[in-house]
């Protein structure tokens, strides 16, 4: 009787493990957040001549689109700049640097609430990058999600620069994604263009 006890009770726990460890293990590898980005040379990825904040000053805005093709939703997403090279050297150092969500307004940008968003199963989503403006001539704008000042210098000169972000969260692994932006030495703000090189988990 007390081997037929035994026998049962390993039983229960071998089943009680293989469930666990297709919850913790198995299911979530198969079942989670998955990301595909992307940006064009045209809207609306890029915004030409928009006017800034109901000023007369205007921009043209480059975002890229980012969009969740896995099988879960995405919790606690932020895009961050890890590095900014010119000529193949680092140019100052923005590491940490924080990206905005295009779509959130202005009274949650100025909260810390506002640099983590969810992302739902087949939810497309788009961050600011960088912009050009006609108040700041000759320069490339980076798009941090907040005023706060991070100690962070905002803007670069004219040229070509390569960018390379991590877009993080709480559930999956961190993806870098590399871009290359360029603005001629004209003042014309549409002379500015972006490419998305690659991006990869």
């Amino acid at each position: 009787m007390n081997s037929v006890l035994s026998i049962a009770a390993l039983v229960v726990s071998a089943i009680a493990l293989v469930f666990t460890f297709l919850k913790d293990f198995i299911i979530p590898f198969f079942c989670k957040p998955k990301f595909d980005f992307e940006y064009k040379e045209k809207p609306p990825f890029r915004r030409e001549n928009l006017r800034i904040n109901r000023t007369e000053n205007k921009g043209t805005f480059l975002r890229f689109l980012v969009k969740n093709i896995g099988k879960k939703p995405a919790i606690n997403c932020r895009c961050q700049i890890l590095k900014v090279k010119k000529d193949g050297k680092n140019y100052g150092d923005y590491q940490g640097f924080p990206l905005k969500w295009a779509g959130r307004p202005e009274y949650i940008i100025n909260q810390a609430s506002g640099e983590r968003l969810n992302l739902a199963q087949g939810e497309i989503e788009f961050i600011d990058l960088a912009a050009t403006r006609d108040d700041r001539k000759g320069c490339i704008v980076l798009q941090k999600y907040h005023d706060v000042d991070i100690g962070i210098k905002e803007e670069v000169t004219f040229g070509r620069y390569e960018i390379l972000l991590i877009f993080s969260g709480d559930n999956f692994k961190p993806y870098k994604l590399l871009f290359e932006i360029e603005k001629d030495d004209s003042l014309d703000i549409n002379g500015v263009k972006l490419k998305l090189l690659n991006y990869c988990q």
